[in-house]
């Protein structure tokens, strides 16, 4: 990994394979060394990789944290890259390792790994983590990674797109139909306060505990200030309610410039990042939409 320091890019590297266990004794000696060292390893593969690299590592697989990918994938592309980046940053010990194998899911293309790929790149950029992401077919992954491990060792992917560069081309979805609200409410620079008293008794309606509670209600309300302090001067704010889950999407005319929206703490001249980053950190996924008709940004706190 020495070429890493060399190039100086983020310590994200594609591992092109053909075969589990291909894959497994390339990956092998690399994790072992993490191991050795004390690091945290998350290891995100499927069934049969999983199955190879025990058998590779033998008792040594025991202290790795094994995630099944249908559940770490269940949530957008940039909350995946979020959630390692957090993974890193509470480790106390040595450099963390994460590997996060690009499988065939359903309702989950191309366009998310891709989009995967772009957002660590920012996300873990000058944290103490290497992401290796086992992958097949290494044209696309030359794209969305700085560097690549092969049979020869790790080297620069000369076909690397700079994050800003890449994302153009990985826009994310049009916002999905949640069906109508449970609350609608307009709102402009007076009605902070109900807002915020609307979303704390929709959280007690959901039976999400105090916490959590008080931390969407924050959430919330960084971004409906965001309309009223950077946006247009107003918005609209709709809630979706569940068994201990609640949805909060605050949509605005206003447009941000902003290509990875809560992925990290923006610099303080960042007039909307900031608020974006502290919503993504207070819940389970933030999703923001941008454009010519407005700026739509969700929250979803619990059943993720």
């Amino acid at each position: 990994m020495d070429v890493t320091a060399e190039v100086g890019l983020p310590d994200h590297v594609a591992v092109p394979y053909a075969a589990p266990a291909e894959l497994a004794a390339r990956l092998a000696p690399r994790l072992d060394d993490a191991l050795s060292a004390g690091a945290p390893v998350l290891a995100v593969l499927d069934t049969p990789t999983r199955t190879a690299l025990r058998t590779e590592l033998g008792a040594g697989s025991e202290r790795i944290e094994f995630a099944d990918p249908a559940d770490v994938h269940a949530v957008p592309a940039f909350t995946v890259a979020v959630r390692w980046a957090r993974f890193a940053r509470r480790a106390a010990t040595a450099r963390t390792v994460v590997v996060g194998q690009h499988v065939e899911l359903p309702d989950r293309g191309p366009e998310h790994w891709a989009r995967l790929d772009i957002a660590l790149n920012v996300a873990i950029d000058g944290l103490p983590v290497t992401v290796l992401c086992p992958c097949v077919g290494s044209v696309a992954c030359e794209q969305t990674h700085p560097l690549l491990l092969t049979e020869a060792g790790t080297r620069r992917s000369e076909r690397y797109r700079s994050p800003p560069e890449a994302v153009v081309d990985h826009p994310p979805p049009p916002p999905p139909e949640l069906g109508p609200p449970d609350v609608e409410i307009v709102f402009a620079p007076g009605d902070l306060p109900a807002l915020r008293r609307r979303v704390a008794a929709s959280a007690a309606t959901a039976h999400l505990d105090d916490e959590r509670a008080a931390d969407l209600v924050l959430a919330v309300n960084e971004l409906a200030s965001n309309s009223v302090e950077h946006g247009p001067g107003a918005g609209r704010m709709r809630l979706w309610i569940g068994p201990g889950r609640v949805t909060a999407e605050v949509t605005d005319s206003g447009r941000i410039d902003v290509p990875f929206p809560g992925l990290v703490l923006p610099p303080p001249s960042g007039a909307r990042g900031r608020g974006l980053w502290l919503a993504s950190e207070l819940t389970d996924v933030l999703q923001v939409w941008s454009g010519v008709t407005g700026t739509v940004s969700r929250v979803t706190t619990g059943g993720t």
